[in-house]
């Protein structure tokens, strides 16, 4: 029997299938000589007369007569064989291919095989990666639409600290953030491969698909983790870099695990979502204040509704692969936790300003937000359905560039008002205004110079 991995190519396949009997499992066997006269092999039917209809009770009717008697099967001496089941005439492998070839004219080696040669062969190809795919690999294992938002909201903590950093250092952080995430990301893969098998959103992943393996994708999340970290210590600070690695360890080494034995993982996840603007605003400073939580708290409760209302319309796939989720062991509080932390975002957003971050005028605008928020949070909370749970999910993607966006309006404005209030309120201020010059006491040769002063000094001659 035939062990080997090979696929077979796909017109090849489709036609081949046309011209063989169809099957159930037809599809998942290799093309052989034996295997075409398995299919080919008729299967023996058994002829029988129903005891009762269907969905009845099983109990017969005293007024009409069952006929129980079944027709006896063929004997085991009429069937011929396994062993010594050969071709017929009319399903040849030979011919069949040699049609395949005139019609759809593929010849995978590009050259021209002997006729000694089985033609089966030539359609048999071996799945390989060339260096020109590597690069689209490697981002889907670093999944690069998740690990881009990572980066952004770690640029976003670098931005609103009032310590102005160097763009060498916003680019390590840049880099270096991006890093530690694809190897969370790639391990995250290696360690799920079975299970995303099972699920319909997972089964086109690389590790599914078995494009690269295992110790090709942990050789390159392992590369990943070391150059990210070590260009967080050397080019931005220790702090940074220790929250880089700890997001590795938290995701790819806790959270992972914790899907397959209990709902906390939710809780966990939604702790490593929010270490990235903690990144960013100790890259800026090298310490962590309340600016900092105010902003990790802000992606810690909006992981909830996000992710909850994307898992409950995908719940059969986690249910099938094994997960312990909330939107699969209970509902109701899949959807009261993602009402509770929508609804925290409210005083949250409102006590950003006084982290000084941004201008109180972003509380306003933030409680327009979140109000809305909570409204298809609490529509999602009374009744909980595909319907409610899209539009929650959807208007999450749109959320934190709104609020972002209001954050960035408000520190600029802050930063405007802030330097106004020191031009028209710094010290000394009002004399400088007055006097241009430096006012010197009254007596002095150079008191000539200010007319205050001298305006001063004449009515206080005047007056005495």
């Amino acid at each position: 029997m035939i062990t080997q991995r090979w696929v077979v190519c796909g017109p090849c396949s489709q036609l081949l299938l046309r011209s063989l009997p169809s099957s159930s499992f037809s599809r998942h066997l290799p093309l052989t000589t034996a295997t075409a006269a398995l299919l080919h092999h008729p299967s023996p039917k058994w002829k029988f007369t129903p005891l009762s209809r269907p969905f009845s009770t099983g109990r017969q009717n005293p007024h009409i007569h069952h006929d129980i008697t079944y027709q006896q099967p063929p004997k085991s001496d009429d069937r011929t064989p396994l062993h010594t089941l050969r071709l017929e005439e009319d399903i040849n492998v030979n011919e069949v291919m040699r049609n395949i070839q005139r019609d759809v004219r593929l010849d995978p080696e590009g050259g021209k095989k002997s006729r000694d040669q089985d033609l089966t062969s030539l359609y048999w190809v071996q799945r390989g990666l060339t260096w020109k795919e590597l690069p689209s690999v490697y981002l889907q294992l670093s999944k690069s639409r998740l690990t881009t938002l990572v980066v952004l909201t770690a640029v976003a903590g670098f931005a609103f600290n009032p310590v102005s950093g160097s763009l060498t250092t916003l680019a390590a952080l840049s880099a270096g953030t991006f890093l530690c995430s694809a190897s969370a990301n790639t391990c995250n893969q290696v360690m799920e491969a079975p299970f995303d098998a099972q699920m319909d959103r997972c089964k086109q992943r690389v590790m599914v698909r078995h494009l690269v393996t295992p110790l090709h994708a942990m050789t390159f999340s392992a590369a990943c983790g070391v150059m990210g970290t070590s260009l967080l210590y050397s080019c931005v600070n220790p702090l940074t870099a220790a929250l880089g690695a700890a997001n590795i360890l938290l995701y790819a080494g806790v959270y992972t695990t914790m899907k397959r034995y209990t709902i906390a993982n939710t809780w966990l996840g939604s702790l490593v979502g929010a270490i990235p603007p903690a990144m960013g605003w100790a890259a800026a400073s090298g310490a962590l204040d309340w600016g900092a939580a105010a902003l990790c708290g802000l992606l810690y409760c909006w992981q909830f509704p996000h992710f909850n209302s994307l898992s409950y319309n995908v719940r059969q796939d986690y249910c099938r692969a094994g997960y312990h989720m909330m939107s699969v062991r209970d509902v109701a509080l899949n959807a009261r936790v993602s009402l509770r932390n929508t609804a925290a975002l409210i005083p949250l957003c409102m006590a950003i300003p006084f982290t000084g971050i941004s201008h109180c005028s972003f509380s306003f605008y933030s409680v327009l937000v979140n109000a809305y928020f909570t409204y298809l949070a609490w529509n999602f909370y009374r009744t909980p359905n595909r319907q409610t749970a899209r539009e929650l999910f959807r208007f999450s993607l749109v959320y934190l560039p709104i609020i972002f966006g209001f954050l960035a309006i408000g520190y600029a404005f802050k930063e405007r008002t802030g330097a106004d209030q020191e031009k028209h309120h710094g010290e000394g201020s009002y004399i400088k205004d007055l006097c241009p010059v430096p006012v010197l006491p009254s007596g002095s040769a150079s008191s000539a110079m200010c007319p205050v002063a001298n305006k001063q000094s004449t009515e206080s001659g005047e007056g005495s």
